[in-house]
């Protein structure tokens, strides 16, 4: 897992690098015309760069240019260095990026390069790639870095301000979110993704507008996570009753009342689309509460009575919703279709322990994926009709079959009559799929006789 991770992580960081300068970890502040830094000769000189060559960059950095738009700033940026000094002085800036962003005595200066100037002068400069980390305890053994891609769409109304201000809340936003996670916390890989998965689809929605579109992908690992059978799954573990929980803050009364009126009268009827909209609208408002309320769906563990009506708007409705939000946020960023979300559950162990000497036992857990055609059509309430539907056969089908029964089985006997089930809960609108790298069943190889 954390060798994969490290791929991924250096993919992005790639990718970032390619798209556009910058530093990982480093927050740009907002471009401020009240406080303009005038070329001046008393940046550092090294072996590759002279103080003029640092002063000639910095008289790029104009008065009031935060209120510039986009495309009057590069307009005179443009009209200023059409020579072939300053290309080529571009053209080092590039190739001595880790010099330049040392400069710890003068980072307010390698911010307005490499967030700036030269993402917003380079010849693919509407769609950039940057990359960040947020700082996380020692303690915890968790990482999380991502990487976050602007495209510009209005240069003509978007100013550089709005363009830093964008950077500068997405990497604030990050770090906010993990000031103050405790290690139990962040070993929840599967709250935590849930959760991240929310946050950064409240990022999306809050900085993405007519004039610049805002898209964030990212990639979380914690050393020591609480188990889960498949490691390398999004989706939520689900617990048997002797499971240990270790939780060190429930969601309070408050917090559900506020998730709670989601569930209006006609929610059901909502079309999949708007619903999953005001789930993000809900979790940007307090994103504590809403990682409150995750980490007590996860554990199956709420200190809030709740109807079972309740639950089962929390359980499946927000679950399934807050998986469709994540699969299309990572969709925006990677620029193709939204993957079809995935549930995933592992089912209590059967046993028989008659024989102390040999017991025996049958093991099963599953995932499957959905497809919906159309978000605007599809209602909440068919959606949930269906995957709950299949979720709640599945449950029957384990729970009914008898032990002697399932010995009896094969891998495929069940593949198949998961099959069964996925086609008697799909309809024109929303597809169940299951595959045969979906499903674990393993058991004893045979009853013994009892002496």
């Amino acid at each position: 897992m954390k060798k994969y991770l490290s791929l991924v992580l250096a993919a992005l960081l790639i990718m970032g690098a390619l798209a556009g300068c910058g530093e990982q970890g480093n927050t740009p502040p907002p471009a401020d015309s009240s406080t303009p830094i005038r070329a001046q000769a008393t940046l550092p000189a090294d072996d590759s760069f002279t103080s003029e060559e640092y002063e000639k960059l910095l008289a790029l950095r104009f008065d009031g240019y935060g209120e510039m738009t986009v495309a009057e700033f590069r307009d005179k940026v443009m009209a200023l260095t059409d020579t072939e000094e300053y290309r080529d002085l571009f053209e080092r800036i590039s190739s001595e990026a880790p010099l330049l962003q040392d400069l710890n005595d003068d980072e307010e200066t390698a911010t307005f390069l490499f967030y700036t100037l030269m993402p917003l002068t380079d010849d693919n400069w509407q769609t950039k790639g940057f990359n960040g980390a947020a700082a996380i305890g020692i303690d915890s053994n968790a990482v999380f870095e991502y990487n976050y891609v602007l495209t510009i769409t209005d240069e003509a109304a978007l100013t550089v301000r709005e363009y830093n201000t964008a950077q500068n809340g997405i990497a604030n936003g990050l770090q906010k979110f993990f000031d103050g996670k405790t290690a139990s916390e962040l070993q929840n890989e599967a709250a935590m993704k849930m959760a991240i998965d929310n946050k950064i689809a409240a990022i999306t929605k809050l900085y993405s507008n007519e004039k610049i579109d805002v898209a964030l992908e990212y990639a979380f690992y914690c050393e020591n996570p609480l188990q889960n059978n498949d490691p390398n799954s999004e989706s939520m573990p689900v617990l048997d009753s002797d499971t240990e929980i270790c939780q060190t803050e429930y969601g309070t009364k408050e917090d559900y009342q506020s998730l709670l009126a989601l569930k209006t009268p006609d929610y059901a009827n909502m079309s999949v689309a708007d619903f999953n909209e005001k789930l993000v609208v809900w979790a940007d408002n307090d994103s504590d509460r809403m990682e409150r309320v995750d980490a007590d769906t996860t554990w199956n563990d709420f200190s809030v009575s709740l109807s079972e009506e309740e639950l089962r708007f929390i359980r499946l409705t927000v679950l399934l919703s807050g998986r469709e939000n994540g699969a299309l946020m990572r969709s925006i960023y990677t620029g193709t279709s939204v993957a079809d979300p995935i549930y995933q559950a592992s089912l209590p162990q059967k046993t028989d322990t008659s024989n102390n000497r040999f017991p025996v036992w049958c093991d099963f857990s599953y995932c499957f994926s959905y497809h919906i055609a159309n978000q605007e059509i599809l209602t909440v309430g068919e959606r949930d009709r269906c995957i709950g539907g299949m979720i709640t056969a599945v449950e029957k089908f384990w729970n009914d079959t008898m032990l002697d029964d399932l010995l009896t089985m094969t891998k495929d006997d069940v593949i198949s009559r998961l099959n069964s089930l996925a086609a008697e809960y799909s309809t024109n609108d929303i597809v169940i799929t299951i595959g045969a790298e979906q499903v674990h069943f393993d058991h004893t190889e045979e009853k013994p006789e009892l002496p």
